[in-house]
């Protein structure tokens, strides 16, 4: 006996008996409703993996990568064995079991939908008061690319690899037999001869060998060419797109295995390819409101693309926009961009500076007690405070290189018996302010106690969806490559982490 479900098509039936073996608070009931709510504008027409394959209802596989996110990010592999093994997943796919390859490729062609399910989980949260937009805090982490930092390549590099199977390809065009009447721009058959192309890497290999550092070949591109022995012209594609890439890369060189990926500095202080993850977090429940992955290896010009994505994340969801809310970052987006922008939007920003920083981390200060960070800022009487107690006052106000510099100085310190070490050669030790307006009324903003204790409110708040999403949801690197990819496969992370968090809190309100 079957239950037809009315939310799903004529092939989606439900054993009634499978549903009698799964409690009622299991979460696989939640991820039904949640899809539910999406708008699948072609749920009713199916999807298949590739043409002969079977093919399944959209709204079916979005259930199965929603469940496994919620489970800990799943591979696609892992989820076409849990069709078979698992009575929640078997109940989602309502008895069917679609390959990983179909899953895997949904993914990558479904990553429109995968986002609208990123905002219905934004609006289910909403619906359900856990969302205050009070305050908000914006955060980014490094999180390592699907490739090795060995596996490198640069144009030069490029270029003689090219030139290599260059040479091997007119040796061939000469002998009209093996052209036959194919053109000179395709691939000769004494290319995708096993035999003759070992010959001629082992000539790449000797060649390379004799050459001096410059145009010697790495490593890296030497298994590149030897992978041409199995599909030389996928070789030769894959060499022009990493031409075209490494024109477009900041740096001179770029990832064979992904060359979108850039080369940014981890926190044990070693280099690696990385991407850059960013999400802006609610304090009230901690749910993920904006989140995507860029290539910019600091944080600088992060804070307006994500408060952008914010603000059309939340069109729709309310009839206003919420405004003036609390927005707290750390010092990786102090700039004078960033703070000029919140002041335009009306945002009351609580954005880090160097100084907060290094107290925040207990830097040893005293190592160099006269320096600028050691001086505090009353901004009352707008003064500076030297660590001895002379008040250094406001002098002079100009503008360098089109950015306003504020100086501040005492005559006392030709009587102060730290002179030579504060002052050094100078006759008085003098304290510039420097940067755009909103910026320097941002470092005095966080110089008092009031804007450092909402500024605070930002570790519970953007620190821990990231712990839990590496910890408990064990993301410590990609295993897409590419920025779209990527970019999918962490906001599907994004979506477990709110998925989750709204399942406990309707739980604990019902119980």
């Amino acid at each position: 006996m079957v239950l037809k479900d009315d939310n799903i098509n004529q092939s989606m039936l439900v054993p009634l008996d499978l549903r009698n073996l799964i409690p009622k608070d299991h979460p696989c009931y939640f991820i039904k409703n949640v899809v539910d709510l999406i708008d699948c504008s072609k749920a009713n027409q199916e999807f298949r993996g590739t043409p002969g394959e079977f093919a399944y209802p959209r709204e079916l596989l979005l259930r199965l990568i929603l469940m496994s996110v919620f489970d800990g990010g799943l591979s696609s592999r892992e989820i076409e064995r849990k069709t078979r093994t698992d009575i929640a997943y078997m109940y989602l796919a309502a008895m069917e079991k679609p390959p990983y390859r179909t899953i895997a490729r949904f993914k990558v062609e479904y990553s429109d939908l995968i986002d609208e399910a990123f905002k219905t989980t934004i609006k289910i949260a909403k619906d359900n008061d856990l969302i205050k937009i009070h305050h908000l805090s914006l955060d980014g982490t490094k999180i390592k690319a699907k490739t090795s930092i060995n596996k490198l390549t640069d144009e030069n590099q490029i270029k003689i690899m090219k030139e290599h199977l260059q040479k091997s390809i007119e040796r061939d065009q000469q002998e009209d037999e093996e052209l036959g009447d194919e053109s000179g721009n395709s691939v000769p058959e004494s290319l995708t001869d096993k035999e003759k192309f070992k010959k001629t890497v082992k000539e790449i290999e000797k060649s390379s060998k004799d050459n001096r550092n410059k145009d010697k070949l790495r490593s890296s591109s030497l298994n590149l060419l030897k992978q041409a022995e199995k599909n030389p012209e996928k070789v030769l594609k894959k060499l022009n797109e990493l031409e075209e890439k490494v024109k477009e890369s900041p740096k001179d060189v770029i990832g064979i295995n992904d060359p979108d990926a850039r080369l940014m500095m981890n926190k044990k202080g070693k280099w690696e390819w990385d991407y850059n993850a960013q999400i802006i977090v609610d304090e009230y429940k901690g749910i993920i409101l904006s989140s995507y992955v860029t290539q910019n290896p600091t944080d600088h010009f992060e804070l307006i693309p994500s408060i952008e994505q914010l603000e059309s994340n939340l069109e729709g969801i309310y009839d206003e926009m919420p405004s003036n809310f609390q927005f707290s970052a750390d010092n990786g987006y102090s700039t004078d961009e960033n703070t000029t922008y919140l002041e335009e939007k009306g945002l009351d920003g609580y954005i880090s500076t160097r100084k907060l920083s290094r107290k925040e981390k207990k830097y040893n200060l005293w190592d160099k007690p006269f320096k600028k960070d050691n001086f505090t800022y009353d901004a009352e009487i707008e003064t500076y405070i030297c660590p001895l107690g002379e008040i250094l006052y406001r002098r002079k106000t100009y503008e360098y290189k089109n950015k306003q510099r504020i100086t501040y100085w005492t005559n006392e310190c030709k009587n102060c018996i730290m002179k030579e070490i504060c002052c050094k050669k100078k006759n008085y030790r003098t304290i510039q302010d420097y940067g755009n307006p909103s910026k320097i009324r941002m470092q005095r903003k966080m110089e008092t106690d009031w804007a450092q204790k909402i500024y605070k409110k930002r570790s519970k708040t953007a620190e821990l969806p990231f712990a839990h999403i590496k910890q408990n949801m064990k993301l410590h690197e990609f295993t897409t490559t590419g920025i779209k990819n990527t970019n999918t496969e962490f906001k599907l992370y994004t979506i477990g982490h709110n998925l989750k968090r709204i399942y406990n809190e309707i739980n604990r309100k019902n119980n």
